[in-house]
């Protein structure tokens, strides 16, 4: 499980060219200023895909697209005081996408 933050795709693929001269490391974590655990991973991915990147993230799809959460905490902001199961129902209504309570909260 990732911890901090995701290494840029170009550092990744400086790595993997430092690793693939020879440099050991220890020695190429030193220079990004990396964990070692953090440069293996990076090359142990690497020679197992064929590819730099990171992988997938984990978790289920929002249901809401950007505009209808924008919209949706917009109306939170608005009415404050309004009951969760109240601002459930108006999402329904609003965006006609099933919505659940405890999402919301």
């Amino acid at each position: 499980m990732a911890r901090g933050r995701a290494t840029d795709l170009a550092v990744r693929n400086q790595i993997i060219q430092q690793h693939q001269n020879g440099i050991s490391q220890r020695k190429i974590g030193r220079t990004f200023r990396l964990a070692q655990s953090a440069v293996c991973s990076i090359i142990k991915r690497f020679t197992s895909t064929g590819n730099s990147s990171p992988g997938k993230a984990p978790g289920r799809k929002l249901r809401l697209t950007d505009r209808e959460v924008r919209l949706f905490r917009r109306h939170i902001r608005k009415n404050r005081h309004m009951a969760i199961a109240a601002l459930v129902i108006w999402a329904r209504q609003s965006f006609g996408k099933a919505i659940s309570v405890a999402s919301t909260r």
